[in-house]
């Protein structure tokens, strides 16, 4: 009788975590935050509302860029020591990590992004920590990820900010077999370069369910999923924008 008991309570507890479960990978979350601070960009725009606000960036080498009616990204990305990939004896340094994540996901960005030579001037540690100064983001390099152009000619309609917060690995045990399920938590923020202001920030919570027994497989599951994940939110919020006037 009690082999029956614990029977019926294993395929009930399978089959919750399975309904729970039910796909491979999911974006679990996006959460949008109400409260946008102010950043001056300084790219020769005039703003009185930033008067009192200390540049993010040194204007002294900057030239003004005339704008055009497709709508141009920057973008930076940053990574904390907590963004590192851990299971089954694999251990992959956050630093690494962050790189193959960041090189993946802005491959399969469909937003029209400027030349590293014009990106360059947004690389700031300051910009990604400025609402969360104990976190500590450090920058991923992303200059090798965009176009090779030696001189920028693109004025930036916005800046994507992407912070890579947290990942981790979580396995449930049942009675006669093991979940495991990989979670990543990200934050996006898009940067008007002509109010100098945040206008879009979200957390995003993505999930990706792990399948393998080798655990180079359940990297690469994770590695080729989630990246391409993060992409498409950050198109649906980038395709949203216009070229401000």
């Amino acid at each position: 009788m009690k082999f029956f008991v614990l029977l019926f309570l294993s395929l009930f507890l399978m089959q919750s975590a399975f309904a729970n479960d039910f796909s491979k990978k999911k974006i679990i979350k996006i959460e949008s935050e109400d409260e946008f601070n102010i950043i001056d960009l300084d790219q020769k725009v005039k703003s009185p509302k930033l008067d009192e606000q200390k540049a993010v960036f040194d204007s002294s080498t900057l030239r003004t860029f005339n704008k055009d009616s497709e709508v141009d990204f920057g973008i930076l990305v940053g990574f904390r020591e907590n963004f590192g990939y851990s299971l089954d004896k694999l251990n992959i340094k956050a630093k690494d990590f962050s790189n193959e994540f960041t090189q993946r996901f802005i491959k399969d960005l469909k937003l029209r992004l400027i030349s590293a030579g014009a990106n360059r001037m947004y690389q700031a540690e300051r910009i990604l920590n400025f609402s969360n100064p104990k976190k500590n983001f450090k920058l991923v390099d992303i200059s090798k990820f965009l176009r090779q152009d030696k001189t920028p000619t693109q004025f930036t309609d916005y800046v994507v900010a992407v912070s890579l917060d947290e990942f981790y690995v979580e396995t449930t045990d049942l009675l006669f077999m093991k979940l495991k399920n990989a979670y990543a938590i990200i934050n996006i923020k898009f940067i008007s370069t002509s109010t100098n202001k945040i206008i879009s920030s979200k957390n995003v919570d993505l999930r990706v369910r792990l399948d393998y027994e080798n655990s180079r497989q359940n990297y690469q599951s994770v590695i080729s999923q989630m990246p391409t994940m993060l992409a498409e939110v950050i198109n649906k919020e980038g395709k949203k924008l216009k070229v401000e006037k």
